[in-house]
């Protein structure tokens, strides 16, 4: 099993970790702007609401119909 040979200095675990959670702020800033500009529909963002909506009935459409699948196969036991 692989084994560090000296241990890591606590600075430079402290920096590591606090550029790991500035980059992972960033990203979350940014999920975050889009997903309101998508709300407001201010979006610069390509984003086809039609197009998510669609996928949304299909799966609902599917999930009714493992539902009835379901409900048959039980009646038929």
């Amino acid at each position: 099993m692989a084994v560090p040979k000296k241990r890591r200095s606590k600075a430079k675990g402290r920096t590591r970790l606090a550029s790991w959670k500035k980059k992972a702020g960033k990203s979350a800033d940014r999920a975050l702007a889009l997903a309101k500009s998508i709300l407001n529909k201010d979006s610069k963002f390509l984003f086809d609401s039609k197009k998510k909506n669609d996928e949304e009935e299909v799966n609902s459409n599917n999930q009714e119909i493992i539902t009835d699948e379901l409900i048959s196969d039980k009646d038929n036991e």
